[in-house]
């Protein structure tokens, strides 16, 4: 988990605490366009049960947090550190998960409903290699920290009750999840603790994107371009990088600090990074998880 996803020469090296997680095989070929409607859809519970939640509390406040922290770079940032306030302060965050073979890491992720939080598929499920998508790993004990900065975040963490992806989420275009996240400890949602990023289902090329993500660094990054469509318009190029950890990072769609999501950050090359597009499969998969069905 958190390394972007690299081509050929580019690859990066994984993250490993005590092993690695969220680090798929490279994307195979897929049809035109972002995923359709009717791709299907795989639901996995994560952290239903309170024992569940608060195992998965206990193992990141209790350190586990700290330990991905200490391999966060604080100077000489790939990309400047976003320091323009406005609900993007709020809504993007780390997401950490434990692979199974019990290595740890963090990705990117931000809130777009009244409880779900949007982050790349990679982030949260770990490929077997020479295996089908179906058989991949669950990561486990996953946990996502609105507002990183430094160790903490402004509205303390929260856990996830359900994941929901692709069944063959390792094709272009469809490396997206939507997590259904568990209530704060009074009951309200984490939109009411952090707010609403707004959510697009209408990716087009051409547009200005403002990229954010955690890069293993200590704040969020912040970069910016004009977007193209690559690898059979499933996928939406920015041209900067960011590298490992930025996976499942936002790509917005006009003002950097209150924009529309329209991507999220899957994979990267020496010169640009490349977003799943959002369409109507991610539409539905968002609409399943604002419903708890």
């Amino acid at each position: 988990m958190g390394n972007t996803r690299t081509w050929g020469a580019a690859a990066a090296a994984v993250l490993t605490l005590a092993g690695s997680t969220g680090c798929g095989p490279l994307l195979t070929e897929g049809r035109d366009g972002p995923a359709p409607a009717d791709t299907g859809i795989v639901v996995h519970d994560e952290a239903g049960r309170v024992e569940d939640r608060r195992a998965a509390e206990d193992h990141w406040t209790g350190g586990g947090i700290a330990a991905v922290a200490r391999l966060d770079a604080k100077d000489d940032l790939v990309q400047p550190a976003w320091q323009g306030g406005g609900s993007i302060a709020r809504t993007v965050g780390r997401v950490y998960a434990s692979g199974a073979d019990g290595g740890s890491g963090a990705c990117t992720a931000t809130v777009v409903g009244r409880r779900t939080v949007i982050t790349a598929a990679h982030c949260v499920r770990t490929s077997v290699e020479g295996a089908p998508a179906s058989k991949a790993t669950w990561d486990q004990g996953l946990y996502f920290l609105p507002g990183y900065e430094n160790g903490a975040g402004p509205a303390g963490g929260f856990t996830v009750r359900r994941v929901r992806m692709a069944e063959d989420w390792e094709r272009y275009g469809r490396d997206v999840a939507m997590l259904e996240m568990n209530p704060g400890p009074d009951g309200r949602n984490i939109s009411e603790f952090t707010g609403v990023q707004p959510i697009s289902f209408t990716a087009k090329p051409g547009t200005e994107a403002n990229f954010f993500g955690y890069p293993y660094t200590n704040r969020v990054l912040y970069c910016s371009g004009v977007t193209t469509w690559t690898e059979r318009n499933t996928l939406l190029r920015v041209p900067c990088v960011m590298g490992r950890g930025s996976s499942g990072g936002p790509y917005l769609s006009g003002d950097p600090a209150e924009g529309s999501v329209v991507a999220v950050n899957v994979i990267s090359d020496d010169e640009a990074s490349y977003g799943t597009a959002l369409g109507a499969f991610a539409q539905r998969l968002y609409e399943e998880s604002e419903r708890g069905d």
